[in-house]
């Protein structure tokens, strides 16, 4: 009997284990665009979200949520005992359900406009320009109506429901050079209290992007589009135009380094057995900066992608100078699609095509 018992614990475990999908409630589609100019008079949207009770607090707001097309409208109406110029308003977004290395947007406002995104929340400035907004102030009220276009909203879901927590929080300065009191309907600013929200699948279908099954995740980026998996390269990416080494690398990797400046034999591009071109993008840090160290926590990763007009895949991604191995001194495609990558520590490692990626053939050797 034991072995069927444990067969059934172990068959009950994975139902058990799951967790229960988070509950969310719809973003209404809005049959007519808000005219921002008009405030919250034109905003006919019935979702409503409300802050949370903050003791001693002397602000209040309430805010409308809509989605029409491609925009996702916020409007919030503030009001406080005393407006100042330290008083924000902030919408933060984000996707729980985008992976672990996706982040959140914020968004911020004050009765002069919109603020620029301090540098630690990781809003990029391209996104912050593509955000439109409306602000008025009247006596003790502020409020703003912000159209944030889907090219500006953060790393969101490839296939999954598109989830999504939105923080409104009212930032109140009671005195000049005094500390804010933050008023919002999440906790920690991130994370909505109870429901969240959810976009329609329209905002994602609209795209009319066509993405790999390993991508997770999509994401905007100033001149085209990222597809994210499990790696720390994006998988794919879709560019305006027809993408050449240079821009392919702006646009995966705008951080990437010159392999010529970093010591190692890596080249531009190589080329498969039917003729398409494998780019190469290399990012990280040198550890050998200094002559004659090395530096253990450094190295230097090299992903390779194949191009095909707008959009590059990934296909491989591997190190190309570490202390272990040493700084990669030879990389060789032949006409076959074998891959060979040497280091100078005397390692070589093989590859072979398989499909649509690079697949390792043998431990190597020194």
């Amino acid at each position: 009997m034991a072995p069927l018992t444990l067969l059934l614990l172990a068959t009950a475990t994975p139902s058990f284990a799951q967790e229960a999908a988070r509950p969310s409630r719809p973003v209404p589609v809005l049959k007519k665009a808000p005219r921002p100019e008009k405030g919250l008079k034109d905003f006919g949207s019935p979702l409503v979200l409300k802050p949370l009770t903050v003791e001693g607090a002397t602000a209040n707001f309430s805010a409308r949520v809509g989605w029409r097309k491609d925009t996702l409208f916020v409007g919030v109406e503030a009001t406080d005992n005393q407006l100042l110029a330290g008083d924000l308003i902030t919408l933060t977004l984000s996707f729980p359900d985008a992976g672990p290395t996706a982040s959140g947007y914020t968004y911020r406002f004050a009765f002069d406009g919109q603020r620029t995104s301090a540098p630690e929340s990781g809003t990029p400035r391209f996104a912050q320009g593509l955000v439109n907004a409306a602000v008025h102030r009247q006596g003790d009220t502020l409020s703003v109506v912000a159209l944030v276009p889907v090219r500006a909203l953060p790393r969101f879901p490839a296939v999954e429901p598109l989830v999504m927590d939105l923080c409104v929080t009212y930032e109140d300065q009671d005195q000049v050079g005094a500390k804010t009191v933050p008023v919002s309907n999440c906790t920690g600013g991130t994370t909505m209290v109870g429901e969240a929200l959810r976009l329609p699948d329209e905002a994602r279908k609209n795209l009319k992007l066509k993405p790999p099954a390993s991508v997770t995740a999509l994401e905007a980026a100033p001149t085209g589009w990222l597809g994210w998996g499990i790696l720390p390269y994006p998988e794919w990416a879709q560019g305006e135009a027809a993408l050449t080494p240079a821009s392919l690398r702006a646009l995966v990797a705008p951080n990437a380094v010159d392999a010529s400046k970093m010591g190692v034999n890596v080249p531009e591009a190589l080329s498969l057995p039917d003729g398409r071109p494998v780019v190469t993008v290399l990012t990280g840090k040198n550890p050998y900066a200094v002559e004659g160290q090395c530096d253990s926590d450094d190295e230097l990763r090299m992903g390779l992608y194949v191009v095909s007009g707008k959009t590059a895949q990934q296909v491989l991604e591997w190190p190309a100078a570490t202390c272990a191995l040493g700084r990669a001194s030879s990389i060789e495609l032949d006409e076959e699609g074998a891959l060979t990558i040497g280091y100078s520590n005397g390692a070589i490692v093989n590859f072979a095509w398989s499909a649509d990626h690079f697949e390792r053939t043998e431990i190597g050797k020194r």
